[in-house]
């Protein structure tokens, strides 16, 4: 069954990466990390990408279930100027599973065209880039079958090689060291007429096709160098690849041009049913996104953004380690912050409830000790000893005001029973001087004052 959209009636396309013409920066949409930090648990992301005008954004529509209503969708239009500039994520995750059964929140990802024609090599490049570093599931969309032309406008996974690091202290990575860090790759190939035939006559799986086009070109030469350095890279960076195919969804022109508002029964069976055998496709591929063998949670994600476009803006190259390392650090802050809030909700007004005992106090501390490193745990990201480190912390930061606090409740008792022994003095002396004192009436003062101080300190503080 195919993941639905939550409340997808009320979700839109966010700007999530767009260039600014006056500054020459690229700027991140607020509005679309907030509705990435409010994402709570594992977090993937499919992203489509490829050249413009070619249907990147209806494939994307078929999958967030919007295609029939276009003014909730991504932006398609019929004309040769590109609808989507930058990248554009779907406002609403839709509720996934992994194959073992892990639920898991997908978001939608869409991208500028590559190659438009108002766009540099440099810019292209860039885009493809942040396409790829923030997917679990990249594909790649394109107009009919892999040929040296298609090979070639891949040229950029070569330059995107160049352009990123695994960490910013190290050399050039190559694409097979990127490739821990890589998403799964889907070449989709749209209006496709050709007979997936073998060599040898027998029918055979688009995936085949695209292995046998990656293969490399034989012959010498900076020509046959360059076209297998493209493949290479391809090979390298996307270890887990899959290729699948459809068919030219109509005959007629205008409603080529008007995809997204053709009635469903009006497209070709065949397409229909390639259609729908490709969404399932792509849903069973993705997975939550990763980094190493951390899982990005939404609030992991946007500070990946932020740090790969900090990096770009500053004009160095974006280093997918390090990055990582200064998110998960400030997550773990933030995770160690939150725990504090919790333990202070959970223990201080239990604890001024409470008799003013050691045994009352610890008891208190202890269950809002669980219920900060619970709040902790829900929100820390990071390896182990990242994780173990910022908790030592937490725990370091919250032993320490239970101990202030405790030391706050014995000197208010202490100030109290002395408040109260000055008081007993007083009426004892009064007593003695009285005019009419008696040896019985101090004897009587002596008792009884005593014995009110040790009532008020057994109840305020029993030791």
């Amino acid at each position: 069954m195919a993941p639905r959209a939550a409340a997808a009636q009320e979700a839109r396309p966010l700007h999530l990466l767009q260039y600014d013409e006056a500054t020459k920066k690229f700027e991140l949409g607020e509005e679309a990390l907030s509705a990435l930090r409010e994402i709570r648990g594992p977090v993937g992301v499919l992203a489509v990408c490829g050249r413009a005008r070619q249907g990147k954004s209806f494939i994307l529509n078929q999958l967030v279930g919007a295609a029939a209503h276009n003014s909730s969708g991504f932006k398609v239009g019929p004309t040769v100027r590109p609808c989507t500039k930058g990248l554009w994520i779907w406002s609403a995750p839709i509720p996934c599973k992994t194959p073992g059964g892990e639920p898991y929140h997908l978001i939608l990802l869409d991208t500028e065209g590559i190659d438009a024609y108002d766009q540099t090599g440099q810019y292209s490049t860039q885009i493809f880039s942040m396409a790829v570093l923030l997917s679990s599931l990249f594909c790649y969309n394109q107009m009919g079958g892999i040929d040296e032309a298609a090979l070639d406008r891949l040229s950029l996974v070569t330059e995107m090689t160049k352009h990123i690091r695994v960490r910013s202290a190290g050399g050039v990575s190559d694409a097979s060291e990127l490739a821990r860090f890589s998403p799964s790759f889907v070449w989709l190939l749209r209006d496709f007429y050709l007979d997936l035939t073998a060599e040898d006559g027998r029918e055979m799986a688009a995936a085949e096709y695209l292995e046998q086009a990656l293969r490399h070109v034989p012959g010498g030469g900076p020509a046959v160098e360059a076209k297998n350095s493209i493949r290479d890279s391809i090979r390298g960076l996307f270890p887990e690849r899959e290729c699948c195919t459809l068919v030219r969804p109509v005959d007629d022109e205008a409603q080529l041009r008007n995809l997204d508002n053709v009635p469903k029964e009006q497209l070709r069976p065949k397409f229909r049913k390639e259609l729908d055998a490709t969404l399932k496709l792509l849903f069973a591929r993705c997975r939550p996104k990763m980094v190493g063998s951390d899982v990005l949670n939404g609030p992991a994600l946007a500070g990946m953004a932020k740090a790969y476009v900090a990096a770009i803006n500053g004009g160095a190259v974006p280093a997918i380690a390090t990055a990582w390392q200064s998110v998960a650090e400030a997550e773990c802050r933030k995770a160690a912050e939150a725990g504090e809030v919790a333990y202070d909700a959970a223990f201080y007004p239990a604890a001024d409830a409470s008799a003013a005992d050691e045994a009352a106090l610890l008891g208190e501390h202890t269950k809002a000790m669980e219920v900060a490193r619970a709040a902790f745990a829900a929100a820390a990201i990071g390896g182990p000893e990242l994780r173990q480190s910022s908790a030592a912390r937490l725990e370091a930061v919250l032993a320490k005001r239970f101990s202030e606090y405790g030391a706050k409740r014995r000197a208010q008792a202490a100030t109290k029973c002395a408040e109260l022994l000055t008081s007993a003095s007083q009426r004892v002396h009064a007593a003695a001087n009285a005019p009419d004192a008696t040896v019985d009436g101090v004897i009587t003062a002596v008792r009884s004052s005593p014995r009110l101080a040790w009532v008020y300190i057994s109840a305020c503080w029993r030791i």
